[in-house]
């Protein structure tokens, strides 16, 4: 495995942390990675390699990203509802920044053609609009995900 992917695995373990903090940092740290044309290369190059390796692909980022985006919603959702206005501010600053962080991995997956599994990538979308809390949180993003 090249540094570039081992870097990226560690950083999406990372984002399984249960620390908040943690995973915030992290991140800010995937989105550096996963932006750069090295990484974007060497991903292409494994997820375009046979289905049998065991190198790091862009689904298997996407299932991490996936399980990140899950514990967010999770913490989002066990808040209490009764809070102040600056809370519910920052509540949907971070909503805001999951379906920002969303979109910009599928945009740099997809970009030079489909990278991703449609089956996936739409299996989440539908997940997460099943929900009430999803569809409230993400509800639009995720329908203009569907839309491209």
């Amino acid at each position: 495995m090249s540094l570039v992917l081992h870097d990226l695995l560690v950083c999406c373990r990372g984002l399984e942390n249960d620390k908040t903090t943690e995973r915030k940092k992290e991140v800010d740290r995937f989105k550096r990675i996963i932006g750069s044309p090295e990484t974007i290369d060497e991903l292409d190059r494994t997820s375009a390699a046979s289905k049998a390796s065991k190198q790091l692909t862009w689904d298997a980022v996407f299932r991490f990203l996936q399980k990140y985006i899950q514990k967010e919603t999770e913490a989002l959702q066990s808040g209490k509802a009764n809070v102040s206005a600056t809370t519910q501010t920052n509540r949907l600053k971070k909503m805001q920044e999951i379906s920002s962080l969303i979109k910009y991995f599928i945009r740099c997956a997809n970009k030079r053609g489909p990278r991703l599994k449609c089956s996936e990538l739409l299996s989440h979308v539908v997940s997460m609009l099943q929900s009430s809390f999803g569809c409230s949180a993400y509800g639009e993003d995720y329908s203009s995900i569907l839309l491209k």
